[in-house]
């Protein structure tokens, strides 16, 4: 019984700092879950109703066409949920109190915890309106596979968070994280996967890329799964001589799944494995 106390005792700081993280960020949950129902029924119901947007012929192709925006939202959520883990605590020198009421470890715990429960439940939300609109156009039973994209979105917002909380650890100031998170998984990825691409075309698959990672959450929906994974498209030349002829470059449409699963896991632990490092250093 004793032990049992001692590992409640040791847990509930862990605990409480969730629930004060949680209550702490209302408002960014009441915000970001509001942009997720407005975009799940914009994409599932408002555009359906243009003759232009005709309803896909699979249950799978409709919830795969909806969750083009689901990385966008997993990406801004992550870089604002995530960016004050630790750099805030340093900001505010609570880093450096010398008899803490809380030990830091537990505490940055508990602020991770508390917000990954708020962005899993936004990604939650618009997998569900996204569902609950599936069910009306074609009838039960969901199809499975959007259970499967739900893992890999989770999976995918651990990464994005981990990968926040890596700058979160050295860098000095909340904003500043945001924003060069936010450049680097926004722009920063996308622009290297072109260069890659054009430079490398078929050779090379752009696995470093979190943004390229990411397009699992809506493949692992197609029936079969895309294969090949690398397409290339082709234009017609324009005019004569040295310009004409054909103008073709390639693109690589998703990772395989056992090397998508197997390097968003690598990414997490490296990402939290260095974050650790850091933090370590710098209370030091």
């Amino acid at each position: 019984m004793r032990n049992e106390e001692k590992s409640f005792i040791g847990l509930s700081p862990i605990y409480h700092t969730i629930i004060f993280e949680m209550k702490k960020q209302k408002k960014k949950l009441y915000f970001f879950t509001f942009i997720a129902i407005l975009i799940a029924v914009l994409t599932g119901y408002i555009l359906q109703l243009f003759p232009e947007f005709l309803l896909s012929a699979t249950q799978a192709e409709f919830f795969s066409g909806g969750l083009n925006f689901i990385s966008f939202i997993t990406l801004f959520a992550a870089c604002l949920f995530f960016s004050g883990i630790i750099c805030s605590e340093f900001n505010k020198r609570t880093g450096f109190i010398v008899f803490p009421k809380i030990n830091k470890y537990k505490l940055i715990i508990g602020k991770y915890l508390g917000n990954l429960i708020l962005v899993v439940f936004i990604v939650a939300v618009y997998y569900l309106i996204l569902g609950l609109f599936g069910f009306l156009y074609y009838g039960g039973p969901i199809n499975i596979r959007i259970f499967y994209s739900f893992g890999f979105a989770v999976l995918y917002v651990v990464a994005l968070s981990s990968f926040v909380t890596l700058f979160s650890s050295f860098m000095k100031n909340v904003n500043i994280t945001i924003i060069i998170t936010l450049v680097i998984l926004l722009m920063g990825f996308n622009i290297a996967d072109q260069i890659i691409t054009l430079v490398f075309a078929d050779t090379f698959e752009p696995l470093y890329s979190l943004a390229y990672l990411g397009n699992l959450i809506s493949s692992v929906l197609q029936n079969p799964f895309p294969d090949p994974r690398y397409v290339e498209f082709s234009f017609g030349g324009m005019g004569g001589g040295m310009m004409g002829g054909d103008f073709s470059f390639g693109s690589w449409v998703t990772p395989s799944i056992f090397m998508g699963t197997t390097l968003l896991l690598v990414y997490i632990v490296a990402c939290f494995l260095l974050a650790a490092i850091l933090f370590k250093r710098r209370q030091l």
